[in-house]
């Protein structure tokens, strides 16, 4: 339900609103961002809403091969993600501030309501500054009506009433703090994505208003609202911070990859961007016609991508981050490694080199790739579909776009005391004890894809595990 504090964000501009809003549980945390970082561990951990198989470079139509979403809308195969809080206990300790997921917003905002298109695929976008310490009253938005700042708020839910905030300034909220952060709304109409996100621009006034002549097509607004429980952590006179070092919450900042389906969101924004004043999912019939209630039991939480502790007790936090309160400006240097780790692969801490005890792969040609029959204790069980409602095997995994092999997944899975393993999409390794989630057999010529470490091995293909089983 609505507060007053978010109807007066969505109403004040005096227009008559129309949009929808989802609600989104967590599927992956970690250090993943596949905007900023794609292919690598990104600098920080982020709470990740969305397609199942989010990875470390999921685009756009890797995500349409996703078996479900973490938000309501299943067809909305779209991610979202922001950093995560952590708590910095009086001993330097670290730990994770409860966040259940986020609630997304489509608003039918600007003076070009009535022309809205809907994202294009492959367009992914970038909101806020992650090293910003303090409140920037020079950059503006078009027509110089607002701080670009504005597009960052935090919203202390106690037991009275305070005013939104830009930075996190009030953290004992007993109803949680929410923050929030606005999207860009305009876009230049011919590149999905550039580094400095100059492919899309802010409307004058933020949540409403003009585009800038250069970036003409008018876009749903986008507005992410994450509510993190305070009273989740027994507080001893440490601090709060996100994941990028940033105490101040100047530095909030949100991520958008596409990936809906195109033709539900089209019609969606012909009947609802204008005429849904509810912003009920349900009384949007394009909307409605894939909304499911249970969708965080239906699409849980998938095994994390890069293996590292993230959501422990930790003793600092996963990357290499300086934490700086501000208001001085933070570096890069201070929230990225020198160089970056490689995601968990048979050459990691992580995942152990092969056993000696491993029988050598057995394929039938070297030219081309082919199923690998045995290996060790596991022998080939056929390539299935994942799950209609979840993952088939989702006890452990893990990825690994550089050095996946049959024999490394194997080797995981056995030491994780799995009698089924699955390999996918190349770079993918998962593992369980029996198959989940209406998961069935198909043909072994639906896995096409060359594993990354050896072209020679089949591993799986898109959304289609090449399975073993340990005899």
């Amino acid at each position: 339900m609505l507060t007053g504090a978010a109807l007066t964000l969505l109403f004040f501009s005096g227009t008559s609103d129309a949009f929808w809003r989802m609600n989104c549980g967590i599927i992956q945390t970690g250090r993943i961002d596949p905007i900023v970082s794609p292919g690598k561990v990104s600098s920080h951990v982020h709470k990740i809403a969305g397609a199942a198989n989010i990875g470390l470079d999921s685009t756009y139509d890797h995500l349409q091969q996703a078996s479900c979403t973490s938000c309501e809308i299943q067809a909305d195969k779209s991610a979202y993600w922001t950093p995560q809080m952590y708590y910095q206990r009086s001993n330097g300790q670290f730990e994770e501030v409860d966040n259940k997921g986020m609630t997304i917003y489509y608003l039918g905002r600007g003076d070009k309501a009535a022309d809205i298109q809907p994202f294009p695929p492959g367009l992914r976008m970038v909101s806020g500054d992650p090293l910003a310490r303090t409140y920037n009253t020079s950059a503006l938005t078009h027509n110089n009506d607002r701080p670009i700042a504005d597009r960052v708020s935090f919203a202390c839910l106690d037991t009275a009433p305070i005013p939104e905030s830009p930075g996190m300034n009030r953290t004992e909220c007993k109803n949680g703090l929410r923050a929030q952060i606005h999207f860009q709304s305009c876009w230049n109409g011919k590149d999905r994505y550039k580094e400095n996100n100059s492919h899309v621009a802010y409307m004058s006034r933020m949540d409403n208003g003009v585009c800038p002549s250069s970036h003409p097509v008018q876009l749903m607004h986008l507005f992410y609202e994450v509510l993190y429980s305070m009273d989740s952590v027994k507080q001893d006179g440490g601090q709060f911070v996100f994941a990028h070092g940033d105490t101040t919450g100047y530095g909030f900042h949100g991520n958008f990859l596409n990936g809906w389906d195109t033709d539900v969101q089209e019609a969606a924004i012909a009947q609802c961007a204008t005429n849904n004043p509810s912003g009920a999912v349900k009384s949007c019939a394009p909307l409605a016609a894939s909304t499911i209630s249970d969708f965080s039991q239906k699409c849980p939480i998938s095994p994390p991508v890069v293996d590292e502790p993230a959501t422990d007790i930790l003793n600092n936090l996963p990357g290499c981050i300086n934490i700086t309160p501000g208001p001085e400006r933070a570096t890069k240097a201070d929230i990225t490694c020198p160089s970056v780790p490689s995601i968990p692969s048979k050459n990691t801490k992580n995942v152990p080199p092969p056993s000696p005890e491993l029988k050598r792969i057995r394929s039938t040609t070297l030219t081309e790739p082919s199923i690998v029959q045995y290996s060790g204790t596991y022998v080939y069980g056929g390539c299935y579909a994942e799950g209609t409602t979840g993952r088939a095997l989702s006890d452990a995994g893990y990825v690994d776009t550089i050095g996946m092999t049959v024999e490394s997944c194997l080797d995981f899975c056995t030491k994780k005391g799995k009698v089924l393993a699955g390999v996918e999409y190349g770079q993918e390794c998962y593992c369980g004890a029996q198959f989940l989630n209406g998961a069935r057999r198909v043909g072994d010529g639906d896995c096409d894809s060359a594993c990354k470490g050896n072209e020679t091995q089949i591993c799986g293909g898109s959304w289609r595990l090449s399975t073993y089983q340990s005899g």
